[in-house]
């Protein structure tokens, strides 16, 4: 009878034992689902915050018209026309851009105006003081990668070249255009901001270039 009772008590302690392991281990479990479900509600918490974002932003754009569409360059049908035979005329979503290449404006190497640039800068003069009176207009400088070994003395970097030829075309156009001086100004980028990459001579051709942006009145 006694030995009965201590194999039962055996038994029981035992199942005494599984059942409080069992139950530790379901506690662990709960515990890591609770924690695994905040992070899903705060994860989605987050994601809703995000979509909220960016459909009021779409919404804005849509409402001021800015798409991106309109934000690519497209061909120009306007006032500059009758240039794009020589320079790149192109409508912007906040202005016009004229790209003027720098083989038909400068000399290698120089930053004074060939003959060529100045009776096309003059029709440009024309063009904006009757249409774009008032405008803010920007001259961008732009080179290629070539350092300026030859031309060290005057101009010992790129930055130099570049804003000196923004400045020379800033200055055309006030001194012998109508263009006032209160709304234009020079930027000089060296071979920073190229249009096409590669150390081609094509390429460093068409990195070569003066652009003039005559950007759209705000009010």
């Amino acid at each position: 009878m006694i030995q009965r009772t201590f194999v039962w008590f055996v038994v029981g302690a035992w199942i005494a034992v599984g059942s409080g392991c069992s139950l530790q281990s379901l506690k662990e479990s709960n515990r890591r689902l609770r924690e695994h479900n905040d992070r899903l509600i705060a994860e989605n918490n987050r994601l809703e915050s995000d979509l909220q974002r960016v459909q009021q932003e779409l919404g804005e754009a849509q409402v001021g018209g800015r798409t991106s569409e309109e934000d690519a360059p497209r061909p120009s049908d306007g006032a500059f026309a009758d240039l794009e035979g020589d320079i790149e005329v192109q409508r912007l979503r906040d202005g016009v851009r004229l790209r003027l290449p720098d083989r038909v404006f400068f000399s290698p190497g120089k930053a004074a105006l060939t003959s060529k640039g100045r009776q096309i800068l003059n029709r440009v003069s024309e063009i904006v003081a009757r249409e774009y009176r008032g405008n803010t207009v920007r001259v961008e400088g732009h080179t290629d990668d070539t350092p300026t070994r030859k031309v060290k003395h005057i101009y010992p970097t790129n930055w130099e070249l570049s804003t000196a030829r923004a400045c020379s075309v800033v200055r055309y156009l006030i001194e012998n255009g109508d263009v006032s001086a209160q709304n234009i100004y020079p930027a000089g980028f060296a071979f920073y901001r190229p249009l096409v990459e590669g150390r081609s001579s094509s390429a460093r051709q068409r990195n070569r270039r003066v652009e003039i942006t005559i950007l759209d009145r705000t009010s």
